[in-house]
């Protein structure tokens, strides 16, 4: 353990630990196929971890909007953000304390716990801290969270579950529920390994009609290792002598349905996270849409969507009364910039959104002078039932020749002296 981590560890239970520069032992849970699984061994895994760092990697690179609502207008209005959501601790980045998060939700016991360090009632910093150091409390009045057996209240450590039932607090972890079929895919990654590794498996075997001295035997077996063993022997011509033959033996069909036992396991990984297949095997096609913009979608709103609703229910606790944090995720649905455009124009064109708006979707100046801040609409666009309002005639100014053609409307008839 680096010195970092034991500083750190200290700082968050308050210097209670006996032995705190101890690691802290994940038990690993056996399984059918032998092999036995905690949360370090099941990212051994290789569609684990492509599961676990997509989700968490999308999570920690979104930008994070904090809006304050106006309860008489129902207005969403933008903030400033608190430091503590710009710079958790001296430690981590956002994008560090958001993949530590996520990762304690997908690849731990399934919870996630905060430590808020406070000056007062103000937020200093805040720390995403070991699973495995921390316990809830199932039977206290109160959420109450044991770091390292020290009973800490909800102002001082808060509590995240993943996955919940009626009947605990505490999330279950995905990592002990589907540990079989975790323990499956590293026993079939093992099989293939050893199968290349240790050639258990020949690819033939010579047969002599005589019964040979097993003197014979062995320097018949070295002449046919030293004539065709290597990639460069590989397709030499061979003599065999005696009446011996050489007889081919195929790999059984069990072995060779390994591969497609490991594909097997890659989507049941996925199905576990919610993650589309396509993406972390790219020998499975994809059956949602036919665009980049249309699966990321999909990935969006089926597997980061609830996992970013428990994040921004729990981080707007921390927020002053009436504020709310939220993930923007429209940063990862950005399209091309044609269709950007396109979709920029309508909402422009239909009051949608103002110049101002659009500008910083594009990482863009506002234009000078507050000229970019108006919404507009079209003028021929009215509530429906009513007709338009219709536009009067601009009268001639004073000093300004009256075009020729006919007189005014008053000019015109017959004059009564005329009659």
């Amino acid at each position: 353990m680096t010195l970092f981590k034991r500083i750190e560890r200290r700082a968050f239970v308050g210097g209670s630990r006996s032995d705190w520069a101890t690691d802290v032992e994940k038990p690993a849970q056996p399984t059918s196929a032998g092999r036995d699984i905690n949360p370090d061994k099941a990212r051994q895994l290789v569609a684990v971890w492509a599961c676990q760092s997509l989700i968490a990697d999308g999570i920690a690179s979104l930008p994070i909007d904090v809006i304050r609502k106006e309860k008489r207008r129902g207005r969403r209005i933008p903030v400033d953000p608190p430091k503590w959501l710009e710079s958790p601790n001296p430690f981590d980045t956002p994008y560090t304390f958001w993949h530590k998060v996520v990762t304690s939700l997908l690849g731990e016991d399934g919870n996630a716990y905060i430590r808020t360090v406070r000056d007062g009632e103000k937020i200093i910093s805040v720390w995403a801290l070991d699973p495995a150091m921390c316990d809830v409390d199932e039977e206290s009045g109160t959420p109450i969270v044991h770091v390292n057996g020290e009973a800490r209240g909800p102002e001082d450590v808060m509590h995240i579950p993943a996955f919940t039932v009626p009947s605990q607090r505490a999330g279950l972890s995905v990592i002990d529920y589907a540990r079989e079929a975790i323990g499956l895919g590293l026993a079939a990654e093992e099989f293939g390994a050893r199968f290349f590794s240790q050639g258990t498996t020949m690819a033939g075997v010579i047969e002599h009609p005589g019964n040979p001295k097993s003197g014979e035997v062995a320097v018949l077996a070295r002449m046919l290792r030293k004539s065709h063993a290597g990639l460069k022997k590989s397709h030499a011509v061979g003599v065999l002598t005696g009446g011996a033959t050489w007889k081919s033996i195929s790999i059984t069909p069990e072995q060779a349905q390994f591969l497609e036992t490991r594909r097997f396991q890659n989507i049941q990984i996925a199905q576990l996270y919610r993650v589309p297949p396509h993406m972390i095997d790219p020998s499975v096609q994809s059956s949602w849409g036919t665009g980049v913009e249309e699966q990321n979608a999909f990935f969006a709103e089926y597997t980061l969507v609830p996992w970013l609703t428990r994040l921004e229910q729990a981080f707007s606790r921390l927020l002053p009364n009436g504020q709310s944090m939220k993930f923007n995720v429209n940063a990862k649905l950005r399209a091309k910039i044609v269709e950007r455009f396109q979709a920029y124009v309508q909402a422009v064109n239909n009051g949608i959104m103002s110049l101002d708006e659009v500008r910083a979707l594009e990482d863009m100046e506002p234009i000078p002078g507050g000229k970019g801040k108006a919404h507009v609409r079209p003028l021929n666009v009215a509530e429906i039932g009513k007709e338009p309002p219709k536009q009067e005639p601009a009268e001639p100014a004073d000093g300004d020749d009256v075009p020729e053609g006919d007189p005014p409307a008053e000019d015109k008839g017959t004059d009564d002296n005329d009659a």
